[in-house]
């Protein structure tokens, strides 16, 4: 069963099994060997003249597939990131929806947000087709943090219609403080993308701490830009900006 919470990693093995099947049934391959096949079994060419023609073809064509081979698996690899996010965000609505059933409309709508956020995150993480570990660890911490949300809501949920007691403004202002933050790295994501060390794995991090990773990026990616506008502009003094726990 795929895992949902995570496009990454891709699954390699089957990318690999896709593109051989693709390589296999394209005419490209098989095509080129009629000749040699007919005149075997047509004007009876002789069977080592006819095995020689066969290699020659088979060498050809299998420098060519060598040759497409990158192309084709990237390709697939966005292929499969593509339904993966499509099947996330799928995943994310119907829980919105479940909210809304459920009389709360207020966290339906956040989701949502939640939702339109990560959609222009992966749409600008991928827009170039170019796959980087920085990339990949930046859309695994967004991944993990709206499906951290849309568990927490769940919860909340889920114990305001047992009755049990919830401090449901301080969750929320959690899921506020983390919509916040997400937004803002999606507006300063080109800087974040540049040359700054990635952030580390988030597969079981809490949404406090993703929250904090991302807010650790767009300051690192912050300080990166000013330190640049000040070589560019060296009578420009520019004061390194405070971190929260300052």
């Amino acid at each position: 069963m795929d895992n949902f919470r995570s496009t990454f990693p891709l699954n390699e093995a089957a990318i690999a099994r896709k593109a051989l099947g693709q390589i296999l049934t394209d005419p490209i391959t098989w095509v080129p060997l009629l000749p040699p096949v007919a005149a075997y079994t047509i004007f009876d060419l002789p069977v080592l003249l006819a095995l020689g023609a066969c290699a020659l073809v088979f060498g050809g064509v299998a420098g060519y597939w060598r040759k497409q081979w990158t192309g084709i698996t990237d390709e697939l690899r966005h292929t499969a990131i593509l339904a993966h996010n499509n099947a996330q965000n799928a995943i994310l609505r119907a829980a919105a929806d479940s909210f809304r059933l459920s009389k709360d409309p207020g966290c339906a709508h956040k989701l949502e947000q939640f939702i339109a956020i990560k959609q222009k995150i992966e749409a600008r993480i991928h827009e170039d087709g170019e796959i980087t570990a920085q990339k990949v660890q930046f859309e695994q911490l967004v991944d993990s943090l709206c499906f951290g949300v849309r568990d927490q809501m769940q919860s909340l949920v889920l114990k305001q219609s047992t009755g049990e007691e919830v401090d449901r403004k301080a969750i929320l202002q959690q899921v506020d403080a983390a919509f916040e933050t997400l937004q803002s790295t999606a507006g300063e994501i080109d800087t974040i993308l540049g040359p700054t060390d990635a952030p580390g794995g988030a597969a079981n991090a809490s949404i406090e701490e993703i929250t904090r990773r991302l807010r650790e990026e767009g300051e690192i990616a912050r300080r990166v830009q000013a330190r640049l506008h000040a070589q560019e502009d060296p009578g420009t003094t520019t004061e390194p900006a405070k971190s929260e726990s300052e």
